[in-house]
């Protein structure tokens, strides 16, 4: 495979490749199934419950910390290594190098909950859990995870300091989250659109089961939206 024949996929195998080498990747994953572990397993012994609920809840919160140090360095270590000219170079579209760097985020964010398919296969052996509920649980997860990646790539691209590009991609995901929490504040007619803006609603309805098309809207429009938003940010690199 050449970059003339696969340049996407050759990219996303690299960024993948790449995650799975770093000794930070895996501390940051570790921590997240311990936490989401203990999340599912405590209720499930200690209240006799066999729920995803309480595993569900607070997965953007965990999303919020998560996704940004899995993207932090998507960009940000190419610029300051100094390789993103070499890459330039190459025969290889800007949208391609996006979209590689998109996907080999988003593959490894993929195979970490891969892991949590353990949580709906414990139920099945305690009790009867709903497949819908279930199957809409996950697209709401992959969802909220394709968004926050493109807004991870995003703020990679925007500098050179993974610590910045951490700290942009949090602040993003977090206003993102608070909006929600925003909307009774402002006036009536305002907070349902105010509402729409925001993840939770999104979320909670997916994870409840009823999947809506609007909801798989809002997490394909606003993908969409940030890597387009990644793709002009390095067009512009390329004028100065």
């Amino acid at each position: 495979m050449s970059f003339r024949q696969k340049p996407i996929f050759v990219l996303a195998h690299k960024e993948l490749f790449t995650l799975f080498n770093s000794p930070a990747t895996y501390i940051v994953c570790v921590l997240f199934l311990v936490t989401s572990g203990w999340l599912f397993v405590v209720p499930l012994f200690q209240f006799n419950q066999s729920s995803l609920d309480t595993f569900l809840r607070p997965l953007p919160l965990l999303f919020l910390f998560l996704v940004p140090a899995l993207t932090m360095r998507s960009f940000a270590e190419e610029f300051k290594a100094g390789t993103f000219e070499y890459l330039a170079t190459l025969p290889i579209k800007d949208y391609e190098i996006v979209l590689g760097k998109y996907f080999g985020a988003l593959g490894w964010l993929a195979v970490l909950l891969a892991f949590t398919l353990a949580y709906p296969l414990a139920l099945l052996g305690v009790g009867r859990p709903d497949i819908g509920q279930v199957t809409g649980a996950y697209l709401a997860i992959f969802g909220l995870g394709a968004f926050f990646t493109a807004i991870g790539v995003w703020a990679s691209a925007l500098t050179r300091n993974q610590v910045v590009a951490f700290i942009v991609s949090f602040f993003v995901c977090f206003t993102l989250y608070l909006i929600d929490h925003i909307a009774g504040f402002v006036p009536s007619g305002m907070a349902p659109w105010v509402r729409a803006l925001g993840i939770t609603a999104h979320f909670e309805a997916l994870a409840r089961g009823v999947i809506d098309s609007r909801d798989l809207l809002y997490w394909a429009s606003g993908s969409a939206f940030f890597l387009a938003a990644c793709l002009a940010v390095l067009n512009s690199r390329r004028w100065r």
